[in-house]
């Protein structure tokens, strides 16, 4: 075949009508499974890549490099402090950036089809979720780098943390304010309350009551407080997945007349923004860091595909506010 391949070429290859080629390429919803697969392996096999430039041009935009950035945005605040950070690092280095939000696993293959389809990126970042290594082989066929931040990724430059030493470390430091019967509030089937409801088993024992919040919000750990209390009185302190989930446990303590820190204590983490305001005791992980991370990461890759861009671990801190046994005053506990 002389020439760049069109999407005639496509359809040839994959065996069906052009009409499909483009449905798949728009992340058209009724297309089989078979069909899409057959298309996008076709696009990858020719080296299919649409003329972003002349589309951009045409339409009155930019000529700029495009990073892709897939996260929950709208599910917790996490999102919007990893996206803050990452936006300002592209706008830095001359690079737009386009954020989708993906609310769930469809969602997700959808906006990857299309991405992959119209090349409608020249990098792509992801946040909180990750992909397999049949996706993770078809944007290196197609030439777009992928960075991932709060999830690793075999074969991907990833910024992640310990979620389970994260966990250990806040059971640790609830003992040493003298909490003796320790339960935790979990999350939901990410990733990272996975690791963490792992790390709180293992440092507070396999007896240890644990339930799961139905969301990671203000209100599914109202609720998740709620059963607990009900099913044990007797705890002492609570070990929560996120900031969301021990507020709203702090809230179901104060209803039904328990304090804290003096009758039960609460530890949240991420250290979300006012979480100074409300004094709750939390472990901060470097939200901003992720972000800056992400974009120093994926620009590097964007000039230079062969660039050397590692994974790295970041590290934790507990902070100690109103909700622990420590002085009103915040302080900074020792790092993981």
């Amino acid at each position: 075949m002389s020439g760049d391949p069109t999407i005639y070429d496509i359809a040839a290859r994959a065996g069906v009508g052009i009409a499909t080629v483009s449905r798949v390429l728009n992340a058209h919803p009724r297309v089989k499974v078979e069909t899409r697969d057959a298309v996008l392996k076709a696009c990858a096999d020719l080296g299919f890549r649409p003329n972003r430039a002349a589309r951009r041009l045409a339409a009155g935009g930019p000529n700029r490099p495009r990073v892709a950035a897939l996260a929950p945005l709208f599910a917790t605040a996490f999102a919007y402090g990893v996206t803050r950070p990452l936006a300002a690092g592209l706008a830095a280095a001359g690079i737009d950036l386009v954020l989708y939000d993906i609310p769930d696993r469809e969602t997700k293959q959808r906006t990857l089809d299309r991405l992959l389809g119209e090349r409608a990126c020249e990098g792509l970042v992801l946040c909180s979720m990750g992909i397999g290594p049949e996706r993770a082989a078809q944007f290196a066929a197609a030439r777009i780098p992928v960075v991932a931040v709060d999830h690793p990724c075999d074969g991907l430059p990833a910024a992640t943390i310990d979620n389970r030493a994260a966990m250990r470390l806040a059971v640790e430091v609830l003992r040493e304010r003298g909490a003796r019967r320790i339960a935790h509030l979990a999350g939901g089937d990410a990733l990272a309350y996975r690791e963490r409801r792992a790390g709180f088993v293992a440092a507070a024992g396999a007896a240890a009551p644990v339930v799961p919040a139905e969301t990671p919000t203000r209100e599914g750990g109202a609720a998740a407080c709620g059963i607990l209390l009900d099913a044990h009185p007797d705890i002492d302190a609570i070990a929560c997945a996120s900031d969301a989930i021990a507020v709203g446990a702090l809230e179901e303590c104060r209803r039904r007349g328990l304090a804290a820190p003096d009758r039960i204590q609460i530890m949240g983490f991420d250290d979300q923004p006012f979480m100074d305001v409300i004094g709750l005791s939390t472990v901060r992980q470097p939200v901003a860091g992720f972000g800056a991370w992400a974009a120093q990461a994926v620009a590097a890759l964007c000039a230079d595909p062969g660039a050397a861009v590692t994974p790295v671990l970041l590290p934790v801190s507990v902070v100690e506010r109103q909700t622990t046994r420590t002085p009103a005053a915040p302080s900074r506990r020792r790092g993981r």
